[in-house]
């Protein structure tokens, strides 16, 4: 039953002229019926004339003006298709998610295709989907077919997990009892190969299209040594023919002449083989910290590397040496030319140092 109140409150903000209006600038064509309807009622037009003037039911009439008088321009808002409902119930559905993770993340290889969850969901639930169909609900249930990512066999994830626990730990073992957390500088180190044979990427190109990349087969090549402090934005590089510890250790004095007085500087890299534990010995302000063994998305200077490749260095011919040193270069200032760049991509949480 419509009270006089609300008869009141939906009829002083609207005209007939206004919602007239309304109707006009609406694009979905049933609501504009319904505004039309609306509009003519206003206008002193009782329900038998409107029906008659837009050839609809009068049941309708009547169910679009009883709801504008009720609830105002929103009661003539289409009602969301809720759609068939689901051939899984919620347990099957949350078996299924189990399921699709679970192969994800098994260390034995393969991939999980649509086909093989169409099987599943026939033996498991004995429910019949049209193989166009499972990538839909696939989507309701969050998944996506993404790149995965790279990992060694022999990684092991609760070392991870424990060397991310204990790192401010480890730091407090590995610098001067005189030096407090607060003067601090973590930084993060590592090297990485680019020359001739060169990796390609996505580009921008025509849809159906798939341009050609040059890939030389030449064996020119050079070795990046780069470092960066996530905290400050600084960085470090050296470019180098070769792989040795005397380069290393020039890279580790660049870092600790980087380090301002009165501060310490703890470089965390991986287990290489030049990266042996006397490296550091004669830096006082500098000490190094291994990371766990097959574990390079500990360091944020895989995402830099990566980062070089795909806006620079992919997709690329070069003469020799010296011109690979210089697209490295070239590609090296471009990322550190913005310093919050640096902070954001190389920032880890569990690196940060606070006072014990």
């Amino acid at each position: 039953m419509v009270t006089i109140n609300n008869l009141y409150l939906a009829l002083k903000n609207y005209t007939a002229e206004e919602i007239l209006a309304l109707s006009r600038a609406e694009k979905d064509p049933r609501k504009r019926i319904r505004l039309l309807a609306v509009s003519l009622f206003l206008e002193g037009h009782n329900r038998t004339e409107v029906t008659k003037r837009l050839k609809v039911a009068r049941a309708s009439v009547n169910a679009w003006v009883s709801k504008y008088l009720t609830y105002g321009l929103k009661g003539l808002d289409a009602k969301r298709n809720k759609g068939r409902d689901s051939y899984l119930t919620t347990k099957q559905k949350q078996q299924l998610i189990e399921y699709i993770e679970a192969q994800s993340m098994r260390t034995s290889g393969g991939r999980l295709t649509g086909d093989a969850i169409l099987k599943y969901i026939q033996l498991q639930f004995n429910v019949d989907y049209h193989p166009n169909a499972i990538y839909k609900l696939l989507d309701t249930l969050n998944f996506s077919w993404i790149t995965s990512r790279s990992m060694h066999p022999k990684q092991s994830a609760e070392a991870q997990m424990a060397f991310k626990k204990v790192f401010q730990l480890e730091t407090i073992l590995n610098i001067p009892g005189s030096v407090g957390l607060d003067r601090v500088d973590i930084w993060f180190q590592d090297e990485a190969r680019f020359g001739q044979q060169n990796s390609t990427t996505r580009l921008w190109a025509r849809k159906g299209t798939r341009p050609r990349a040059v890939r030389q087969q030449q064996f020119e090549y050079v070795h990046f040594f780069g470092a960066v402090c996530p905290e400050t934005g600084e960085t470090e590089a050296i470019i180098a023919p070769y792989l040795s510890k005397d380069i290393m250790r020039q890279h580790l004095s660049l870092i600790a002449k980087r380090t301002k007085p009165g501060r310490h500087a703890v470089v965390v890299m991986d287990g290489a083989g030049w990266h042996t534990n006397d490296i550091a010995d004669e830096f006082i302000n500098l000490s190094i910290i291994k990371l766990p063994p097959y574990s390079p998305e500990l360091n944020p200077v895989e995402q830099v590397w990566s980062w070089l490749r795909q806006r620079h260095l992919a997709n690329r011919s070069f003469k020799g040496y010296e011109d690979i040193v210089d697209a490295c270069s070239i590609a090296w200032n471009s990322f550190i030319s913005d310093t919050k760049r640096v902070m954001s991509l190389c920032r880890r949480d569990w690196a940060r140092m606070t006072k014990y």
